[in-house]
Order: C-alpha cells, then structure tokens, then sequence
C-alpha cells in the first residue's frame, strides 16, 4: 500500500515538474504585456553616420567565430543560434549601429554588391509581435569588405555564408538584417533578423 503511495506521489510530482518546464520554455516565445499602451521605436542613422540609432527584432545568435562548423564549397556553415525563441523586438546585438531590409544582392568587378533599404523599428509594447519597419532613408548599394561575416536564418538555426552565396539564394519572408561597415562604408558583418 505504501508502495503505491510513493509511485502516485513521485508521478504528481514529475507531471509538475514536466508541466512546470514545459510552461517555462514556452513563455520565451510567448507574447509579452506591457502596463503601458505606449509604442516604442528606435531609428538607426545612415550608414555612414557613427554609433546613432537602434534597431529591430533580433536573434540570439553566438558570435560569428563560435560553434561554427566548417562548410564545403558552396554549402553554408550552421552556427549556433535558436532562430527565433530568445528574440527582443527593436534590439540590436552588441556591436551592430544599423538595419536594413534587403533587396538584391550581385556580383559586380568582382565583388558582391548588395541592394538595402535602410528601416527604423517600431513595437507595440502590448505585444512584441507587433513589429513594423519603415524605411529611413533612400534605397542604396553597398559592396562588402573582404572577410566580411554574413549570417541568414534556416528553419530554426542561423547558418553563415559567403557574401557571394546571396547572390544566387533567395531568402524566405522579408529578409531584415543588422549589419555593420567600416569607415569606408563596406559591410564587415550582417545577421538576419528574426521577425514574426
């Protein structure tokens, strides 16, 4: 009989424990409420302006130079990254000043040239979903600097590439990147942003 009690005691607690962590994880993803009915919304500068600005929805990503894999020729390298579930609507990463949506991308004299809007970012604090991007500025080119880091999202991963692998792969959705550039105005790093 005791025996019983204590298999009926450890189940209730595991089925807790279970539902305990299953509400937990799930809470990441959900949205989140605000007191206030407030919008919130961040602009970031032109390229070639210094650190003014904020910027969009972005991903938990490690940094380019960890948990990444080797990738053979033409194959992207998947990094670490949960594509979505740890994400702040108008945040950007340690180190990023600018986002932009992106439009093309083509090799041109040798170099991958990409075609950018830059946005500003807006959320509504009643629910971080509610996200919307406006252009900032006027649609321009920019060329990439040599060992430039480029990350896209695949399903729940983000995978990096080769600035030239965007030349021939069409991105799903609306791609919206962080990215940054040096004093001559080419792109040293970008990271697509996860958006709802």
């Amino acid at each position: 009989m005791n025996h019983r009690r204590y298999v009926s005691a450890a189940t209730v607690v595991a089925s807790a424990a279970a539902l305990v962590a299953t509400a937990c994880a799930s809470s990441d993803a959900s949205p989140r409420t605000a007191a206030s009915t407030a919008t919130v919304s961040t602009t970031a500068g032109p390229a070639t302006h210094g650190p003014a600005g904020r910027g969009p929805v972005a991903i938990s990503i490690a940094d380019a130079h960890a948990g990444t894999t080797g990738a053979a020729a033409g194959q992207p390298a998947v990094t670490s990254g949960d594509g979505g579930a740890g994400w702040k609507p108008c945040h950007l990463p340690s180190g990023y000043k600018h986002f932009f949506e992106l439009h093309s991308a083509k090799n041109s004299r040798g170099e991958t040239v990409v075609r950018v809007t830059p946005e500003t970012c807006s959320v509504n604090t009643r629910n971080d979903e509610d996200v919307t991007y406006t252009p900032s500025g006027a649609a321009r080119s920019l060329v990439f600097a040599p060992g430039a880091s480029v990350q896209v999202l695949h399903d729940t991963a983000t995978v990096k590439v080769t600035p030239k692998w965007l030349v021939t792969h069409k991105l799903a959705n609306t791609p919206h990147f962080v990215y940054r550039v040096n004093g001559r105005n080419q792109i040293t790093a970008m990271r697509e942003i996860y958006h709802p």
